[in-house]
């Protein structure tokens, strides 16, 4: 069965009343009388179910100090002659050229046409209408409203449009490079949640909170992504959001109902539904926007899909070679498994990312990989190897190194370096190179603390398991001589997390 998994946004979050803003227009006339005269005619005006908000100015100086305080005034009655001749004219300019607002629809009216005629102000300054204050009457005042906010709202469904495509590439881009399913889950949180803060938008989110559901349960993650949390039956989800997220199942789509919604994504193995509760409904835009986004989505979701499988297939390739490598010398596949582990959680507890700790247990089950090379009769011998048969032996570290260093795959570049340098010890007087401290790469210095804590704790052919006691004061003793200083403090502060690697994979 696949696995299905809910995340969601918000989910404490309350319906909210629809409460649509006001159009604001803003008044700019030096005549007190032209004010009241326009708040009585507009007094019961509203567009879209949108009323008016009426801001009201008496100079340029005014009018300037408005525009900046209210990014979002829709349409500017502005007189042209007020504190100068050519005050209104002026402010258009810097409405235009200094603040860069081309969205506000400006309209000038004059009482006084001979100052400003209409042909040379239409032609030179960039506004909406040009109107004589004695022709501007109660219902062509409402004519002008009407076409002037309908312009405005036109313009600022293009703005929304431009930048919500703008924040759903760079939502796609910061997804689409994800390799691992959790990566994904955060990365898609995150940039779902600035994709619903678009701004000027109607959609708003509040802070995400992950779900997961595997089969009929749903186990909360925590904002910091650490999986604390408990598990919940899918019956006790409140009925509307079980409602929508069963039919977005179902369905297999995308559900959008109000201001809550469903992002149905999956591929050849996973389900993944992104819930959202926010406080105004959906606009055609905000649901374009999610649909492509969902698209993205689901194909970057699929190469994580074809990513998993190829590493898959290469991890079980590195496995098995390891174990028939680790065969020949009469060990069994279960040392390969335990420095796998081993080495993960040395490299989890100095610091290593998830996707590196991975790498490094995939790669150091290859560290004797170069023991191919060595003849059965020293590889299998039952007890202490001679002078020449242990020179022979230590071959096996530059045969490792030169079978695996030209590979383009990273795991096999780090499988190299561990098959090169797992046998160098931090005081210099280990093989191949004599390597000194952190001339070591890190790989193989994590490596070789794996690698001799398993070789002692572990039956061999030539001798018998060492009690663990004995094997950790070794490693007391040997800090700083065969290993770095720094992993052997953590070995032994960790030291029961090793043993229980050593007893769940034991022989």
């Amino acid at each position: 069965m696949m696995d299905e998994l809910i995340f969601k946004s918000d989910d404490e979050a309350t319906a909210v009343e629809e409460k649509y803003s006001p159009w604001k227009i803003l008044v700019v006339d030096d005549e007190d009388g032209v004010h009241q005269v326009t708040n009585l005619a507009l007094k019961h005006f509203s567009f879209d179910h949108r009323e008016l908000l009426l801001l009201h100015a008496y100079s340029a100086e005014e009018a300037l100090h408005l525009l900046n305080e209210h990014a979002d005034i829709a349409v500017i009655l502005l007189d042209v002659v007020m504190e100068s001749e050519h005050a209104g004219l002026n402010l258009v300019h810097t409405i235009r050229k200094e603040l860069n607002n081309t969205s506000v629809r400006i309209v000038l009216r004059t009482g006084q046409p001979g100052k400003a005629p209409e042909h040379d102000v239409i032609q030179n300054y960039d506004i909406n209408d040009y109107k004589t204050k004695t022709e501007l009457t109660s219902n062509k005042l409402f004519t002008l409203m009407y076409s002037t906010l309908r312009a405005y709202r036109d313009i600022i469904t293009l703005d929304k449009s431009r930048k919500g495509l703008e924040k759903l590439i760079i939502a796609s881009r910061g997804i689409s490079s994800r390799s691992a399913l959790a990566e994904f889950i955060r990365a898609t949180l995150g940039q779902l949640s600035n994709l619903l803060n678009i701004e000027n938008t109607t959609i708003f989110s509040c802070k995400a909170i992950g779900y997961i559901l595997f089969d009929e349960f749903l186990e909360i993650f925590a904002p910091d992504d650490t999986g604390d949390g408990q598990c919940i039956d899918i019956d006790d989800l409140p009925e509307d959001k079980k409602e929508l997220i069963n039919r977005a199942i179902e369905e297999q789509r995308n559900i959008f109902a109000g201001n809550k919604f469903v992002m149905y994504c999956s591929n050849r193995r996973h389900i993944v539904l992104f819930f959202a509760q926010i406080n105004q409904p959906l606009s055609d835009i905000d649901t374009r926007l999610l649909n492509i986004f969902t698209e993205n989505l689901i194909v970057t979701l699929e190469n994580i899909y074809l990513n998993e499988a190829i590493t898959g297939s290469q991890k079980e390739m590195i496995y098995r070679l390891g174990e028939v490598v680790e065969s020949r010398s009469n060990e069994t596949g279960n040392h390969v498994k335990r420095i796998a582990h081993y080495t993960e959680l040395m490299a989890r507890l100095i610091g290593f990312d998830n996707s590196e700790a991975e790498l490094i247990k995939t790669a150091s089950t290859m560290h004797d990989i170069g023991k191919i090379a060595i003849p059965d009769a020293i590889l299998t011998k039952p007890g202490k190897l001679d002078s020449e048969e242990w020179e022979i032996m230590k071959t096996h570290a530059e045969r490792g190194y030169q079978i695996l260093q030209y590979s383009s795959l990273t795991v096999m570049n780090m499988s190299a370096t561990i098959a090169l340098t797992h046998h160098e010890k931090w005081d210099g007087s280990g093989y191949p190179k004599g390597l000194k401290g952190t001339d070591i790469h890190i790989y193989g210095r994590i490596t070789a603390i794996a690698d001799v804590f398993d070789a002692l704790a572990s039956d061999r052919c030539y001798k018998a398991a060492w009690p663990m006691k004995n094997v950790l004061e070794l490693f007391k003793e040997e800090r700083g001589k065969h290993f770095d200083p720094l992993l052997t403090d953590l070995f032994l502060e960790n030291a029961e997390q090793f043993i229980a690697i050593k007893e769940r994979f034991e022989d």
